[in-house]
């Protein structure tokens, strides 16, 4: 790997320089960081350091095994070969996923994010969110839609939409950014194909066009 730009930020990695020379297969990034996967499974990050350049806290559960890397704006979440997740970066965004802990040792199938908050959905199509509270991380105002059945989730800055097996739609999140869907909730117990986000909103697409 070959870096450059605002050192700060990931454009100098001369602290991993060793570790990059060969074998990296997959590079990720968030707003302040990046994140390499290499060939054996085991994870590289450079960067800012409160903002996911480090990863020293949890160096010892990514040294192999990591599938992929997700982020939000400063944090990222690894997921492992096993269905597990590592989180590291900004506490408060994502970084510090201690309060599900337990939930996220197995069993999950991929992750999602708004710009602080991340949702992993699980292989038994139930939801498990954690990241700031207001834009995502907190989903008990739906959290018994999302136990079960959901097929797939979408994402604006601060806020998550769940695409139901059923066609149903539920989501959550900051209401500015799409979290409230309570005006066309009627419109969306049913029939949604896919969702479409920007930053803001979202847009369902239904089987009826």
């Amino acid at each position: 790997v070959v870096t450059w730009g605002d050192g700060s930020y990931g454009g100098d990695s001369s602290s991993v320089s060793d570790s990059i020379t060969s074998g990296v297969k997959t590079i990720y990034s968030n707003q302040y960081a990046f994140a390499a996967i290499k060939e054996d499974g085991g994870v590289v990050s450079w960067g800012h350091s409160s903002y996911g350049g480090v990863s020293s806290s949890v160096s010892s559960n990514l040294t192999s095994g990591v599938k992929t890397i997700y982020s939000t704006g400063s944090a990222f979440a690894a997921l492992k070969e096993d269905g597990s997740v590592v989180t590291w970066g900004h506490s408060s965004y994502g970084g510090d996923s201690s309060i599900v802990s337990g939930s996220i040792t197995s069993g999950v199938k991929e992750i999602y994010s708004t710009n602080v908050a991340f949702a992993a959905l699980k292989e038994d199509g139930s939801v498990i969110t954690w990241g700031d509270g207001s834009y995502g991380g907190d989903s008990s105002s739906v959290s018994d839609s999302i136990t079960s059945g959901v097929k797939t989730i979408y994402s604006t800055g601060g806020a998550f939409a769940a695409l139901k097996e059923h066609g149903g739609v539920v989501s959550w999140g900051h209401s500015s950014f799409g979290g409230d869907f309570s005006s066309v909730s009627g419109n969306l117990t049913s029939g949604v194909k896919t969702i479409y986000s920007n930053y803001y909103a979202f847009a369902a697409l239904k089987e009826d066009g």
